[in-house]
């Protein structure tokens, strides 16, 4: 038989790690000395040494090991096995890494486009909307394809009562009724402030006033723009806030998408409300 420090040397694992994969059940010694607690460990138990030691190194987790050492030869979930399923692993979460780095530096490519962002006044627009709860706990809870539907569904039903939109919708973000929620408005703009009820539940009638806004504009040769990361127009905006020493009570970030000079482009205006009369 073996001592530990002599199984430790042949094996390259340390007592420490020997006496913590014994409490574990990892790898037991053969014989434990009932009064000193002394471990010895059988020739035969280096080639398990040897496997706890290569997995390990491999980064594979206590419980996964002691599964492997346990069927080794079985030829089911032993070493080989075990090892291929934590490799998959490996594959996976670093094809999960390598696009969260991509991603990450798209984003910071994104948001050093320069922004346009200036002030300008615009008159009364009646409104209807749409309106969805977003949950901050929830990322996923409102997906673009929902806030399409609104719209179409929006559309429709100004088209059924002979109404048409006075001009390009618009999204409109504010706070929601709790702390951990917003709201956000698909709006659609009318020619007159319809009546309340309008469009039954889930539907807002509104006037935006006359206002002086602070606008941020992005232009679709800015790049393409990571999904889901903050809007380099909506940093350049809330940033053009802190410059200029403007309160926000309340604040309303709208957005909306207008054709830019032709040819398919497009800019995309972050707009808040700054003085309203």
């Amino acid at each position: 038989m073996l001592s530990i420090g002599q199984f430790a040397s042949i094996t390259g694992l340390s007592v420490k790690a020997l006496r913590h994969y014994d409490e574990k059940g990892v790898l037991a010694p053969a014989e434990v000395d009932p009064v000193t607690g002394y471990r010895r460990y059988l020739e035969g138990q280096v080639r398990a040494g040897a496997v706890v030691r290569a997995l390990r190194d491999a980064g594979l987790p206590l419980p996964a090991v002691a599964i492997a050492v346990a069927h080794d030869g079985t030829g089911q979930d032993g070493p080989a096995a075990a090892l291929e399923e934590h490799r998959q692993r490996v594959l996976a979460e670093r094809a999960r890494e390598d696009a969260a780095l991509q991603n990450a530096r798209a984003v910071l490519s994104a948001l050093a486009t320069p922004v346009e962002v200036s002030e300008r006044r615009r008159s009364a627009q009646p409104y209807v909307a749409r309106r969805l709860t977003v949950s901050m706990d929830d990322e996923q809870a409102v997906s673009e394809r929902n806030a399409e539907a609104e719209f179409v569904r929006l559309f429709t039903h100004l088209q059924d009562a002979e109404m048409a939109p006075a001009g390009a919708f618009w999204t409109a973000l504010r706070e929601g009724g709790t702390p951990d929620t917003a709201e956000l408005l698909c709006c659609w703009p009318t020619e007159r402030r319809l009546p309340a009820g309008w469009g039954g539940d889930g539907t807002v009638v509104g006037v935006l006033p006359q206002r002086r806004e602070l606008v941020a504009t992005w232009r679709s040769d800015g790049g393409p723009l990571p999904e889901g990361a903050v809007h380099p127009a909506v940093v350049a905006l809330f940033e053009a806030v802190a410059s200029r020493g403007l309160e926000l009570s309340r604040p309303e970030v709208r957005q909306t998408v207008v054709e830019d000079d032709g040819e398919g482009a497009f800019a995309v205006e972050i707009a808040v409300t700054i003085e309203a009369s």
